[in-house]
């Protein structure tokens, strides 16, 4: 029942074309990208896909969660397949809506250790810091947190 009302509510709510939340996006530029994931040390997947001398795009905190909640309120996110859509299918998928529907480009897919082995989920910048979002289930986390600890990047 509670999917059914879901589903009817979704429906209503894209009838009416959901508005995208208005972000204000704030930029910062790649060479304190770089400075910041060094500092983190993290590696880059493919260093020379930086944008170099180019701006990075990001949001404070409460502006993420409103593009986070209005990408997972509008796109049928495909179930979890083992082999076929699993945790690196989910951040990269992620990656691309808040690009491609935000123009964020200082949120990444990133690779690192958890406590359920390696695994792939996205960091994101704020006005104070870095943060780890995980695709699969909509957490939001200080890096660090639940034993997540990130070893690669591709912004």
């Amino acid at each position: 029942m509670r999917k059914l009302i879901y589903q009817l509510a979704k429906s209503i709510c894209l009838a009416l074309e959901t508005p995208k939340p208005k972000v204000k996006p704030l930029k910062v530029s790649s060479l304190k990208i770089l400075s910041e994931i060094q500092s983190m040390k993290l590696k880059m997947m493919y260093p020379a896909l930086l944008d170099h001398y180019q701006d990075y795009y990001y949001l404070e905190s409460s502006q993420w969660a409103e593009v986070f909640n209005y990408i997972y309120f509008v796109f049928d996110m495909p179930p979890y397949l083992t082999a076929r859509f699993d945790c690196e299918d989910w951040a990269i998928l992620l990656k691309g809506l808040v690009s491609s529907f935000f123009g964020l480009n200082a949120f990444g897919v990133v690779l690192g250790k958890t406590p359920g082995g390696y695994h792939a989920f996205n960091m994101f910048r704020t006005e104070d810091d870095w943060l780890l979002f995980e695709p699969q289930t909509g957490d939001i986390f200080p890096i660090g947190d639940k034993g997540y600890i990130p070893e690669y990047i591709l912004l």
